[in-house]
This record gives C-alpha cells, structure tokens and sequence, in this order.
C-alpha cells in the first residue's frame, strides 16, 4: 500500500471510529474532545485524528473552535426540534419521491426491512418493563436500515445525504433518550405498527397517509424525548413545543 493510501485509511478508520462514539455517546455532549488523549484512546496518530475531527465538523457532529480545539456538540431541546423538524421537510420530500418511483425491488427491500425491525422488539410484557433492547444494536442497526430503505426510491442524491446527515444527528438525541427510557419505563408498545403503518401506506402508493404517518411517528418520537406536548406547524413547516 503507497504512503497515501495508507494515511487515506488510517484517517477513514479513525472518522470512522470518532462518529461511532459520538452518534452512540461514547464521547459525552459538552466535552472536549483533545487529540493528545484520542490518540491513546484510538490508538492513532494525530493527523488522522485531525483529518477525522475537521471532516466531522463539516458534518457538524463535532465542534471546532478556531485556535481552542474541538468539542462534541451539546445536547438540548431546541437542538433537537430544529434536527427533527429538517427531517420532516427533507425526509417527507424525499418519500414522496420514492413513492412516486416505486419498484418491485424497493418494496422487496422495505418489507425485508421492516421484518427486522419488527423482530428486533421483544414480544413479551417483561422485556417493555425494562427496555434496555432500546440500546441494542439490532434496534438501532434495523431502525436505520428501515428508515434509509423508505427513502432509498428517491433520486435525488442531495436529499438523500441531507436525510443519513440528519438520521445521524437525531440518532445522538435518540440514544440519549433510549438510556433515560430504561430506567423510566414503558416505551410505547405500538412503535412497530408505527412503522408498519408508514410502510403499508408507502407500497400502496397513497403518498399522502405514508408522509402523515410519518411525521406523526416524529412528532410522538420527539414529544417522548423532550418530554413534553410537541404541536406540528405548517407555516413554515416545523415541530414546536404546544
């Protein structure tokens, strides 16, 4: 391997490694994220832990302050209402489109999906009382798959990349609130017909009850997290406190 490609990989690896921690709050919100310490951590030197840093600050999963450093962004409540309200412009736009475009193969590839999501919610009444599967990876893993799957009929790249930048960004709120879920059980027991709903509106082709369903799966995903009345507003389109 030349020289280049193998600082190529090594800076690959540790963004890779650096976004895993940060999405799963592995790093903390608010903390200081210094690279004398991330290098022992990782086990990498420090420009690709450098490259890694500034590559996630134009994603803006870290925070980079000029001449300070880098930092992982703190968590808060407007926070996530702007991050979940872009996804519903971005995200009901780009189901649209996937609806419009529906194949054979999609639709083969959403129920696939949905399959696992659905299996990877326990069955029994003793696991909703202590839902530590909220943190599982087969959760989280066929959580992402299933909502990717929905707008993967969509063409347009740039709604497309708008849409994963912004699942990442919500996916730090979610684990947050999936750890505060364990210990304040019950998670709602109906959050796989959620999906299901959004997905058998999706294949019959009724845009219309699909990207309702969707926004309303948001908006109780939100209210859950925030803990508090969540009303949608249409002018503009965004998710506001009741």
């Amino acid at each position: 391997m030349s020289e280049e490609k193998a600082r190529t990989s090594l800076s690959q690896t540790a963004y890779e490694r650096l976004r895993q921690d940060l999405v799963n709050g592995t790093l903390a919100p608010g903390s200081k994220l210094m690279i004398t310490e991330l290098k022992g951590q990782y086990g990498l030197g420090a420009m690709p832990i450098r490259e890694a840093l500034n590559r996630l600050s134009s994603e803006r999963l870290v925070q980079k302050h000029e001449q300070r450093g880098f930092s992982v962004p703190p968590l808060d409540g407007d926070g996530f209402l702007e991050v979940q309200s872009a996804r519903l412009v971005i995200e009901t736009a780009a189901l649209r489109q996937s609806i419009d475009a529906r194949s054979a193969a999609w639709e083969d590839r959403l129920v696939l999906a949905y399959h696992h999501l659905s299996k990877a919610f326990p069955a029994s009444s003793e696991d909703d009382k202590r839902p530590e599967w909220l943190l599982s990876d087969a959760w989280s893993n066929s959580h992402r798959t299933f909502h990717f799957e929905l707008i993967s009929g969509c063409d347009n790249t740039w709604l497309l990349t708008f849409a994963h930048q912004l699942y990442e960004q919500s996916s730090r709120y979610r684990t947050r609130t999936r750890q505060i879920a364990t210990s304040r059980p019950p998670v709602r027991a109906n959050l796989v017909e959620e999906h299901r709903d959004i997905m058998t509106a999706a294949i019959a082709g009724d845009a219309a009850t699909a990207v309702d369903r969707l926004i309303e799966h948001y908006r109780l995903s939100v209210e859950i997290a925030l803990d508090t009345a969540i009303s949608l507003k249409s002018t503009p389109f965004r998710l506001v406190r009741a």
